[in-house]
């Protein structure tokens, strides 16, 4: 990749931030637990419904016996549909927030923390677009642009209304209130934001600094982060080379992340989809390790040694280049972790139980494989994959061994 850096003077690093008594609040490497876990966003559905959740539990037990530490899940369903926490706008699901409730007493009893994502950019469960459709009066169903979200001043309000909700609330089984909570590792406001439209990036930026300052001043006990993918932009211009492809999508790495209400920087690794070397797997592998280099440089050189987390990567389908692919980020986290590094996690895209089809062509498998009863639902030929699985067993036990050293 060659020198990807501009002038001093294109980004400076921002403040350091204090970190609060319990930990939790940090900007610095060296307050963030190293962790090894996954995705699997499905969970706050299956545990809404009380005939799905023997599902969930073999599912956590799964992760726990990988060796993960951490889950990141969807704590949002909006819109009309099966399990919907959000139906209309400002009507909370008692039966799903008491499933979220669930879930998080279940994980905290096998040792994991769960990093709650709030909303998405895209359409899938509701998310921004649902948010634009409310404030215009749109029937559901109707196609919007989900990046009108940023310029929509009651789209907004009503996500807020529902964060605050969902932050301030109490666990019905534990009465211990979310803010309190241990199992919760992290609020991450939005998955994969994008404004097309704003070629400043600003609308996005100012986004992020105003919801993560409201959630800090609603829970000053957890961390906060929002799931980039990672796309530099005009504020380090000289990176703009490291991208994928010449769009920016309206974001910029730097200028999203130096909020000081944001305590740790997330990006998204998907070669095969971004790449025009996307058919090579060699090539494909080369890039994904020259993007996350990228990104732990900036963070070291732009953004003050804030934490880094890999909160998206996989490859498809299932075979050699995948197993190269986790070899390299294993390498890339335990070499980081040890040497107290910026990058500090990783959760892969995306582990399911062997009931849930794979419907990407990214999804693992504690067993290597779904089940036969589901194989026809899959979008790509299935691979038998517990190379893969082992790899990512020896990703946490390599981590869990730096952090006990």
């Amino acid at each position: 990749m060659g020198n990807c850096f501009g002038s001093e003077s294109a980004a400076k690093p921002p403040p350091a931030a204090q970190k609060t008594a319990n930990g939790h609040h940090v900007t610095s490497k060296s307050a963030m637990k190293p962790f090894v876990g996954c995705n699997c966003y499905y969970l706050l559905t299956r545990s809404s419904d009380a005939g799905c959740r023997p599902m969930v539990l073999q599912t956590l037990d799964s992760m726990q016996q990988m060796g993960f530490t951490v889950v990141r899940t969807w704590a949002f369903n909006d819109g009309p549909g099966w399990m919907s926490l959000q139906p209309q706008a400002g009507v909370y699901s008692q039966q799903v927030l008491e499933g979220l409730d669930w879930l998080l007493v279940e994980a905290g009893k096998r040792g994991l923390q769960v990093m709650l994502t709030l909303t998405n950019y895209w359409s899938e469960f509701g998310g921004m677009a649902q948010y634009v459709r409310w404030s215009r009066g749109l029937p559901d169903g109707t196609q919007v642009d989900s990046s009108a979200f940023f310029t929509d001043e009651r789209a907004q309000q009503l996500y807020i209304d529902f964060i605050t909700t969902v932050t301030t609330r109490v666990n019905t089984l534990t009465g211990v209130p979310y803010c309190n909570d241990p199992t919760i590792h992290s609020w991450d406001l939005a998955n994969e934001p994008r404004c097309d439209s704003d070629s400043s990036a600003s609308a996005i930026a100012a986004w992020i600094d105003k919801t993560a300052a409201h959630v800090k001043g609603l829970d000053s006990n957890h961390m906060v982060t929002v799931g980039m993918e990672g796309f530099f932009g005009n504020s380090t211009p000289d990176l703009q080379s490291a991208n994928p492809y010449p769009a920016q999508h309206g974001v910029d790495f730097v200028r999203d992340f130096r909020s000081p209400h944001i305590d740790f920087a997330c990006i998204h690794m998907y070669a095969d989809q971004w790449c025009p070397c996307k058919d090579d797997d060699s090539a494909c592998v080369s890039w994904s390790v020259k993007w996350v280099q990228s990104h732990i440089q900036v963070c070291e050189r732009y953004l003050g040694g804030k934490p880094l987390v890999l909160q998206e990567f996989g490859k498809r389908p299932a075979g050699r280049g995948r197993t190269a692919l986790f070899t390299e980020m294993s390498g890339l986290l335990s070499q980081s972790c040890s040497s107290s590094g910026v990058l500090q996690g990783a959760l892969v895209w995306m582990f399911a139980h062997e009931s849930y089809p794979d419907y990407d062509g990214y999804t693992v498998y504690s067993r290597g494989a779904p089940d036969q009863s589901v194989v026809d639902q899959c979008t790509q030929p299935v691979v038998e994959d517990k190379h893969s699985v082992a790899l990512l067993c020896q990703m946490c036990r390599a981590v869990a061994r730096v952090e006990t050293s």
